[in-house]
């Protein structure tokens, strides 16, 4: 029994010290960003004050903030607007060579945005969309292999007898669709929304490209603009824009974690 008790000390031992090496870049973040006076050193700090947070909201970065929100909530809802309608009619039709187009989805899955940043930026750049709407649709369409597969099979979960059902009562293909398909594959829609939404909202390639001025960049960008910035770091006010940034990714996570642990759709229907 004694001999039993040395292995789970060390195991606790090993991850108590792996926990506080995961912690510590987070307090580093904490303490620095409430110190006006911070030099960068993890230390309590001598006097605790909000003024690094009004200024990474206020100004330049503050609209920066306000782009990020615009670009990674608009590319997750044109990203499940449009992969929902067309995984819908793939899940509930026998369209000749589908498979090869699933295929063709799997391997566009794999190919990195850097192999297609030259096409997308003529493209956009003939049609005037060198912008956080140019970055946002860019994002959706590399977003739209995941997530027509990811939905098109929640979707093939949802029993056809409840969709003809509800026909036979008078529904339409919309009300079927947004009633009784979407609400049943509400699991599937979140994660798309909640990668999509992390995607965009981390996203610094295409942002940097597409935008280049400093009022139109989101924070992904404008953080590393600001290292730096005439000449100087500001510790206090990197800290306080880095915990600004880290913030809606975990707020967003913790609004929908309950809708993505509800699993696939499937439910049993008796004849």
């Amino acid at each position: 029994m004694a001999g039993s008790t040395v292995p789970s000390r060390l195991i606790a031992l090993a991850l108590a010290f792996a926990a506080l090496i995961w912690v510590s870049p987070f307090a580093w973040l904490v303490t620095n960003s409430l110190d006006p006076a911070s030099v960068g050193q993890l230390n309590w700090p001598s006097s605790i004050s909000l003024s690094n947070f009004t200024d990474a909201l206020s100004g330049k970065s503050g609209m920066q903030f306000l782009n990020s929100i615009y670009l990674a909530a608009g590319t997750a809802t044109l990203t499940v607007a449009v992969a929902t309608g067309a995984a819908y009619p793939l899940s509930r039709l026998k369209l000749p060579g589908q498979s090869v187009l699933l295929w063709t989805l799997v391997l566009l899955r794999l190919l990195p945005s850097t192999g297609v940043i030259v096409p997308l930026f003529f493209t956009a750049r003939n049609l005037g969309l060198l912008n956080l709407l140019g970055v946002a649709i860019a994002m959706t369409i590399l977003n739209l292999p995941f997530a027509l597969l990811l939905l098109k099979n929640f979707f093939d979960t949802v029993p056809i007898e409840l969709e003809e059902a509800a026909y036979v009562e008078g529904a339409s293909l919309w009300q079927i669709v947004t009633r009784i398909v979407m609400p049943m594959s509400r699991a599937g829609i979140a994660v798309v929304w909640f990668f999509s939404f992390t995607g965009a909202w981390n996203e610094f390639l295409l942002p940097l490209i597409f935008v280049r001025t400093d009022a139109g960049f989101p924070m992904s960008v404008g953080l590393y603009a600001a290292f730096g910035l005439n000449g100087a770091v500001k510790y206090g006010f990197l800290a306080a824009f880095s915990v600004l940034y880290a913030a809606p990714a975990i707020a967003v996570y913790f609004l929908l974690r309950r809708n993505m642990n509800t699993g696939f759709a499937g439910v049993g229907v008796k004849g």
